[in-house]
């Protein structure tokens, strides 16, 4: 069976997963890839073809909109003149011509949602214009989601973003790192004097670095290396942050990502509480801080808070509360103890309810109920092999 993936973002590897996953379960997959910024390297995967629209672009910027029907019409033109059964769609900005295609050529559509771009919209000035827009944006969303065979959904908070779409099949798939540790042998922190803190991710002022920095900037024998790129990426890039503070810029491999992680004594991730789908997030990083038995400090307020609390594998704080998040750091900094049982705590959850091993199985489930119910005749999109 022919796969056509397409993901508009090449900043995070959820849906190379994805592709992984079924090239080596016996599918013929090819993955679409947005490359807005240049950041992939390299033209293939493991075991499936990776195709770059280069168009340099934002992330999560209005801007944006200026080059959307630009991608759109390269997407409907690549996913028409190839061949394939299956359409992997992944969020709203590949949702449009990934239907159109599977109206003209009755092949299968799958559909992930990584973000619900209703909610990717800030609360703030001209409040009315905003729930205006983020009613329409929705609306076309769960509209379009009735022309999936199989929803995704990243996990089970997420449901009440898409309540009163048709929903044909629903599966959840946590977006959690593969076992690194279980074929490379476990990470431990060296023993150093220094507490590393680590993030790697979006480089955005909802991600709250600077509450971190500034809660660290006078705390002895502590480093904050920060990784990634995004719309704020110049406020490290031409401004000194300290000395207690490292920007290594992005990462171009996961692995690198994993390693650095792996490597570290806290990780962090937080959200910005005034975005609406921060109440939904349950973040890759926080998954890969259980994997590789990392505590983590998270805000409040998210799917991640109530998955931390649960499995007490990290500390919450108030988003933007630097004496909250110094105590936190402190905290961890001071107790080695409490720090590698936090860490104990996440690995033991990964390893029994949010692994890749256990989200692969799920994601395979669907797709051979899917292959039952597809026909046999070949497909006809995705961009024929070079």
């Amino acid at each position: 069976m022919k796969v056509t993936l397409v993901r508009a973002r090449a900043i995070d590897p959820a849906v190379n997963k994805v592709a992984k996953t079924l090239s080596e379960n016996g599918y013929d997959v090819r993955l679409l890839v947005w490359d807005r910024q240049k950041t992939l390297r390299g033209e293939g995967g493991d075991g499936y073809t990776v195709c770059r629209f280069n168009l340099k672009a934002p992330y999560d910027r209005f801007a944006v909109l200026i080059y959307l029907p630009i991608w759109w019409t390269y997407e409907f033109f690549f996913l028409l003149k190839g061949r394939c059964d299956v359409i992997h769609a992944c969020d709203l900005d590949t949702m449009i011509p990934a239907i159109l295609i599977k109206l003209a050529k009755r092949v299968s559509l799958c559909y992930t949602i990584y973000d619900f771009y209703a909610n990717n919209l800030p609360d703030g000035r001209f409040q009315p214009i905003r729930a205006l827009v983020r009613s329409l944006v929705a609306w076309v969303e769960k509209l379009g989601i009735r022309f999936a065979d199989i929803l995704f959904l990243v996990d089970e908070s997420r449901y009440e973003e898409v309540r009163g779409a048709r929903i044909n099949k629903l599966a959840y798939i946590y977006n959690s790192p593969p076992d690194h540790l279980e074929t490379k042998g476990a990470h431990e922190s060296k023993e150093r004097t220094e507490t590393i803190i680590f993030y790697s991710g979006l480089i955005g002022k909802s991600r709250g670095l600077e509450h971190m920095i500034k809660a660290i900037e006078d705390l002895d024998n502590v480093r904050l290396i920060i990784a990634g790129t995004g719309p704020d990426k110049d406020l490290f890039e031409n401004q000194a942050v300290g000395k207690r503070v490292q920007y290594i810029g992005w990462i171009p491999s996961y692995e690198g990502v994993i390693e650095k992680t792996a490597a570290a004594d806290i990780i962090f991730r937080f959200s910005d509480p005034k975005i609406p789908k921060t109440k939904y997030e349950s973040p890759n990083k926080l998954f890969e801080a259980m994997m590789c038995g990392k505590a983590i400090i998270v805000s409040d307020g998210s799917s991640m808070a109530s998955i931390v609390r649960e499995e007490n594998c990290g500390l919450v704080v108030p988003y933007g509360d630097v004496a909250a998040i110094r105590e936190a750091v402190l905290k961890l900094k001071n107790d080695s103890q409490l720090r590698q049982t936090l860490g104990q705590n996440g690995r033991r959850a990964y390893e029994n309810r949010y692994s890749w091993r256990i989200m692969e199985q799920r994601l395979l489930d669907s797709y051979r109920q899917l292959t039952r119910q597809t026909s046999k005749r070949p497909g006809k999109c995705g961009s024929p092999a070079q």
